[in-house]
């Protein structure tokens, strides 16, 4: 349980620091929560891919 907190909040201050460069890069049209939902989705695509990752090259674990 203690893994699962500690992962979660490094995920969270990492999609802040990501939100703020997806704003920074964008035009002035979306807004600053649309930002946080894109760098947010952005995470969960890569964690999914790195899981895939994981479970296809080491099945034996799953």
């Amino acid at each position: 349980m203690k893994n699962l907190s500690i992962s979660l909040f490094l995920t969270l201050i990492l999609n802040v620091f990501l939100a703020q460069a997806v704003y920074a890069a964008t035009p002035e049209e979306i807004s600053r929560t649309t930002s946080y939902a894109i760098a947010l989705l952005g995470l969960v695509t890569v964690n999914v891919c790195i899981y895939l990752f994981v479970v296809i090259f080491q099945p034996e674990k799953f």
